[in-house]
């Protein structure tokens, strides 16, 4: 058989993503993928109400967007959606539906993925992210603090004590009369000052280092030249969004999402998010 003959229906049920088709608030159209996502077989999915394959806290988004693609405004949309399961809980599907007519009238033909499960572990690892950040950050403090402790130490404790030494050997270089006493009180003077500087220079190098100024003009065209849809990307990227979540919150696809962070990645000179976290912590961009 020539694949120009492969029947439409059978090439979609060998799909690995939903395919849907919802006219009139039902779905008239479904594949097995689609079905098995909510815990359904494909006969019992068609003919079956919206409202029973949405989380009711989503069911009215999911109507208006519905609504948009019939209207043509826009024609096409991408999101992640709250989806039903047959067991209760809830399926998070990332689905791209456009307007078609289906037996003559309008209806939302599209596709759908579950995500559920790429969804939890990003947050997991935005999650742990953020608490090796905060361990960074309490390690950092720790250490600052225990080098400024260790330096006040060394300047307030040795330092005073070697301060004292000093003043009575000065003491005694005036009071000693001539003869071998005052060389030995010279000498006990210069040691005594050179173990002052010393402690001084430990007590120096001890103390944590000033904080770094925020970067000048010159230090920030880089992250200036972005344009304004970047910036709100960029934004994104630093909390830890995907392409597909960044695409889901600004309204646009995810492909265009996707777009801007590379955009971003080459214009700001780095190669991964990663590094881009790095780039913005250096140039005062995040706390």
């Amino acid at each position: 058989m020539r694949a120009s003959h492969v029947p439409f229906e059978a090439i979609v049920e060998q799909s690995v993503a939903g395919t849907y088709v919802i006219q009139d608030d039902h779905f008239v159209y479904a594949n097995s993928t689609w079905a098995a996502i909510a815990g359904y077989t494909r006969e019992e999915v068609v003919g079956m109400p919206l409202a029973q394959l949405v989380a009711p806290d989503f069911l009215n988004e999911v109507r208006a967007r519905v609504q948009a693609r019939l209207q043509g405004n826009p024609p096409s949309m991408h999101f992640i959606t709250r989806g039903q399961h047959r067991d209760g809980h809830v399926v998070l599907v990332e689905v791209h539906g456009s307007r078609m007519n289906f037996k003559g009238r309008p209806a939302v033909i599209g596709v759908g993925v579950d995500v559920t499960e790429r969804l939890r572990n990003e947050a997991q690892l935005r999650q742990l992210l953020e608490q090796v950040r905060t361990l960074s950050s309490h390690t950092a403090l720790a250490l600052e603090a225990q080098r400024a402790a260790f330096a006040r130490e060394v300047q307030q404790g040795l330092g005073g004590m070697l301060s004292s030494i000093r003043t009575d050997a000065a003491r005694m270089v005036h009071s000693a009369p001539v003869g071998e006493l005052q060389p030995l009180t010279e000498r006990l003077l210069a040691m005594t000052q050179q173990a002052v500087d010393a402690a001084r220079q430990i007590a120096d190098a001890l103390r944590p280092a000033e904080p770094v100024p925020l970067p000048g003009p010159a230090m920030q065209s880089a992250h200036r030249r972005l344009g304004e849809r970047e910036q709100e990307v960029l934004q994104w990227l630093l909390k830890g969004l995907s392409p597909t979540e960044i695409g889901a919150r600004m309204g646009i696809s995810v492909k265009t999402a996707s777009t801007h962070r590379s955009n971003i990645l080459r214009k700001l000179e780095v190669g991964s998010t990663a590094e881009l976290v790095l780039y913005a912590v250096r140039h005062g961009l995040v706390q």
